[in-house]
């Protein structure tokens, strides 16, 4: 099994290549042109990791929640792709792998994405030997995480780029909170990639004509788009 794993949600573009024993190669460009990138990308991974197109078993894309572009133009590429190859697609949560960065923590992860106008989006893991989701996936502001972790009594481990914008509220309401190393603020490619063979084992993937990405609010204007 090879999974090609695609994340365009955020400001990073990332493209990995996995297996059932790991990561075999990972390009990530922290830059907003991905719909000018990422076909390279994934094209120069395969080229260097000597894997053909047609070995690829699964394509695996974020799903959201993140920057509705993005999200768009991660999930036009894993369609084609995954028609063109005649495979299915696995959709990981932006969360769910940006949690996954930071898993072998054993305490409360937080992830959080900045929504902008003061709301982000997150939800709670359990993490250490097996990361574990405590609460869904949900739009919320600053001051609901911040109660949210509050009520948990004990240090939570903050990821993702949320804590750029908000670190400041962060530790004057929490002064033990933790928060995750810039590398690990950011969507890895890799990450989504490991968490589809989770997936992939409990059958949970879909043809390309079934994935959708996962918004959870309107998309706002076009001036704004995230």
């Amino acid at each position: 099994m090879k999974v090609l794993a695609i994340d365009s949600s955020s400001k990073t573009a990332t493209v990995a290549l996995v297996d059932e024993s790991g990561l075999i190669g990972e390009f990530s460009i922290n830059h907003l042109r991905h719909s000018v990138i990422l076909m390279p990308m994934m094209d120069e991974l395969l080229k260097m990791a000597e894997v053909k197109k047609e070995e690829i078993t699964h394509i695996a894309v974020c799903e959201g929640p993140g920057s509705f572009t993005g999200l768009r133009i991660g999930a036009a590429t894993a369609k084609g792709l995954a028609q063109s190859l005649d495979v299915p697609i696995v959709g990981v949560s932006s969360l769910d792998a940006l949690a996954y960065n930071v898993g072998e923590y054993n305490g409360i992860i937080c992830p959080i994405i900045d929504a902008l106008r003061g709301n982000v989006y997150t939800a709670f893991y359990k993490g250490g030997s097996e990361l574990s989701r405590l609460k869904d996936v949900s739009l919320e502001e600053v001051e609901v995480v911040l109660d949210i972790a509050k009520v948990y009594g004990e240090e939570v481990l903050f990821v993702g780029d949320g804590t750029i914008a908000y670190k400041d509220t962060l530790k004057s309401a929490l002064p033990d909170a933790i928060f995750a190393s810039p590398i690990n603020n950011i969507s890895r490619a890799s990450s989504v990639g490991m968490m589809a063979l989770k997936k992939i084992s409990k059958g949970e993937i879909c043809t390309y004509l079934d994935f959708k990405p996962y918004y959870i609010r309107k998309p706002a204007p076009l001036e704004n788009s995230k």
